[in-house]
């Protein structure tokens, strides 16, 4: 149970995706919360504070590089934030601007996502005798 006692938000408005990555991230202890719209990750970040907060850039409702801001400022720089994207650029960039420390193309490696999201204060070998995990074919959002 590599995150423990780790909060993070999961926001996808495409649910296969969010619920795969959240449950993936619950196995591994984890407590998550998860949005299908960017609006509502926005509600939830002024009601709670989350450690790490997973972004899809493309959501219906408002740009993923607004909500990465959003994010940001309303935690004072204390939520770590990822995007994940199928686009390339300027939306990777856009992203990193917005205050994104990594942001991720599908399709992913799970162990990328895991290493992103695992404390500092979590050993490294609890992650070394992992067997390889395949690549995450996020691809069915953009």
């Amino acid at each position: 149970m590599t995150l423990h006692g780790t909060r993070i938000l999961v926001v996808d408005d495409v649910s296969s995706v969010r619920t795969m990555l959240a449950s993936l991230l619950r196995i591994e202890g984890a407590d998550v919360v998860e949005s299908e719209t960017g609006w509502r990750a926005a509600e939830l970040v002024r009601e709670r504070l989350f450690d790490v907060a997973i972004s899809d850039l493309g959501l219906p409702d408002i740009p993923g590089d607004v909500l990465i801001a959003h994010i940001r400022a309303a935690s004072k720089g204390r939520t770590r934030v990822a995007a994940l994207t199928g686009y390339g650029e300027p939306h990777q960039t856009r992203a990193r601007e917005a205050g994104a420390e990594s942001v991720f193309t599908k399709p992913v490696d799970w162990e990328t996502i895991l290493a992103f999201v695992t404390p500092a204060r979590a050993p490294d070998i609890a992650r070394s005798h992992r067997p390889v995990a395949p690549a995450l074919d996020l691809r069915l959002s953009a």
